[in-house]
């Protein structure tokens, strides 16, 4: 809930009045903390955080975590109650014993190839170059591995080196010898727009998501990451997610009206320019979709998974308590 000054000061000194402590009473709304991902559908909760209707009941606040490994400590640890995740960490954290379930998906397909000079047109092609990927073993690197065992290209033949996060990539990107990258926007946009400033000449790639779909022969999604949450809590907070869901659903329309003003509070949370956030919006395959919704779309990503590595999803599908809307 936004106050300009002068209702502000009008609150506080009724509140002075009635002998109540503006602190107080900021200190009693419950807090709601969303840990986002470094990653453009985090965009979405914090405009919900600053514009939708749960902030008038709880102190709503958006936290980003830096890697997978993060994420998955502060789920461990209990501190993370409400969080983005890669939709199968969410299923083998489950299936390690975390009582978490999915709240919804945020992307249908976040990930994107850079390429420098020529574009790499077809996954055929990456044959031969030389390309970086952020997080090892997770959603980048997973969606790439399967897409190449599936297409019989032999991986051994795609040089690639992995990057600890999608910032160490850009820059390894720019000032080395890669043919291409893959980057999860708003990363993919701030390479190529860094690229323009330091003389380096990128195109976009072949659309991962569409050699996907053409690979799996599946709908043009991959349901790559949302909102997933501790299940005891989000069952205790029942009406607060759905009010939240909503909040989420009318800040992805007011994005989509309001670019320029989305990457001015974007930028806040996230590690790139606000015109690579704004370059990032279309690619980004943004969504705000409860996991009942797509159910089948989803178990069949999973299945894809389960042939790929099981390991990704802890060794066996969900159970459908996991599915939390």
């Amino acid at each position: 809930m936004q106050f300009n000054r002068r209702e502000f000061l009008k609150i506080t000194a009724a509140l002075a009045a009635a002998g109540a402590s503006p602190a107080l009473l900021a200190a009693a709304k419950e807090q709601f903390t969303v840990y986002g991902a470094p990653a453009l559908p985090s965009m979405i909760i914090a405009v919900a955080a600053l514009q939708g209707q749960l902030a008038k009941q709880a102190d709503v606040s958006l936290k980003i975590w830096r890697s997978p490994d993060q994420l998955r400590a502060g789920v461990a640890s209990g501190q993370f109650k409400v969080m983005m995740s890669p939709s199968n960490v969410g299923v083998n954290l489950r299936n390690q014993g975390r009582k978490v379930g999915m709240v919804n998906i945020l992307t249908n397909g976040i990930t994107q190839l850079v390429c420098k000079n020529k574009a790499v047109a077809s996954p055929q092609e990456l044959a031969g170059k030389k390309i970086l990927v952020p997080f090892k073993n997770d959603m980048p690197d997973i969606v790439l591995q399967a897409l190449l065992k599936k297409l019989k290209i032999d991986a051994a033949k795609v040089g690639i080196t992995y990057a600890a996060t999608p910032a160490e990539a850009v820059g390894l990107f720019l000032s080395k010898d890669f043919h291409a990258v893959i980057l999860p926007e708003p990363m993919a946009s701030a390479a190529m727009l860094r690229g323009k400033m330091t003389d380096v000449t990128t195109v976009r790639g072949f659309d991962i998501v569409k050699a996907w779909a053409q690979a799996f022969d599946t709908k043009p999604l991959i349901p790559m990451a949302g909102i997933i949450a501790d299940e005891a809590y989000f069952h205790a907070h029942k009406a607060q997610f759905d009010t939240f869901h909503q909040d989420l659903k009318n800040a992805l329309a007011w994005i989509s009206g309001h670019r320029a003003e989305a990457a001015k509070i974007g930028k806040n949370y996230l590690p790139a320019p606000e015109p690579a956030l704004v370059a990032a919006i279309d690619g980004a395959r943004l969504t705000v979709t409860k996991p009942s919704e797509i159910k089948t779309e989803i178990l069949h990503f999973y299945e894809i998974l389960m042939q790929f590595n099981p390991k990704l999803l802890g060794g066996k599908m969900p159970d459908s308590g996991f599915f939390l809307a």
